[in-house]
């Protein structure tokens, strides 16, 4: 509900000599755009490019798991397969930057998209980085806990 309140209409503030700030608090360029299309461009095709290196990388690693006959539930085969899963997610948000507006959408996601692919793609990789995260702090925790009954037995 809305409450107007009867009286002198707020002066305007000048904003004579000053550039137009972005909502980050910078300023934007006299042209518009703080970077240009062709730069964007190109940084869009580079990150495209080294997640999908990197999904590659994950996913040859674990067919190597799987030739090889190692354990197939291991810190490695989790943490390859959460690489994985992530690499996947940035490189199809990456790529989609070409179809959905022709430059990088991370910054402001399309209007037209919907709660689920929007929670896939920009808020699942995160939790997957966590998730990452925690396998790697149990895995480095994991010789300081089979240490602690042998130093016991010292003191």
């Amino acid at each position: 509900m809305r409450v107007s309140v009867p009286g002198p209409a707020p002066a305007a503030v000048p904003t004579a000599g000053r550039e137009p700030s972005t909502p980050g608090g910078g300023a934007v360029a006299a042209s518009g755009a703080a970077v240009p299309g062709s730069v964007q461009l190109a940084l869009s095709v580079l990150h495209a490019l080294l997640y999908a290196a990197l999904f590659a990388f994950a996913y040859l690693q674990l067919w190597r798991l799987l030739l090889y006959r190692e354990r197939r539930l291991s810190y490695q085969s989790l943490c390859l397969f959460l690489c994985l899963a992530w690499a996947a997610l940035r490189t199809t948000l990456f790529s989609a930057a070409f179809s959905l507006s022709g430059s990088l959408p991370v910054l402001r996601p399309p209007s037209r998209l919907h709660f689920f692919p929007h929670w896939l793609l920009y808020c699942f990789p995160s939790c997957l980085q966590f998730s990452t995260l925690c396998l790697l702090n149990l895995y480095l925790a994991e010789p300081l806990l089979d240490s602690v009954p042998e130093r016991v037995g010292e003191v």
